[in-house]
C-alpha cells in the first residue's frame, strides 16, 4: 500500500467532529497536534 501512496502528493484524512471537539474544553489541540505529528512521521518514512 505504501508504494501506491507514493504517487500522490496529497491525501485526505477525514476526521469526525466528535474526535476534534470536547463539549466542555472545545478543540482538542493536543490530540490534533499528535495526529499531525503521526502523519508527518509516516510521510517522512515514505508511508
Amino acid at each position: 500500500m505504501a508504494a501506491q501512496l507514493k504517487k500522490y502528493r496529497r491525501i485526505t484524512v477525514k476526521i469526525g467532529s466528535a474526535l476534534l471537539v470536547d463539549r466542555t474544553a472545545g478543540l482538542k489541540r493536543d490530540w490534533l497536534a499528535s495526529l499531525a505529528d503521526d502523519i508527518a512521521v509516516l510521510a517522512e518514512n515514505g508511508a
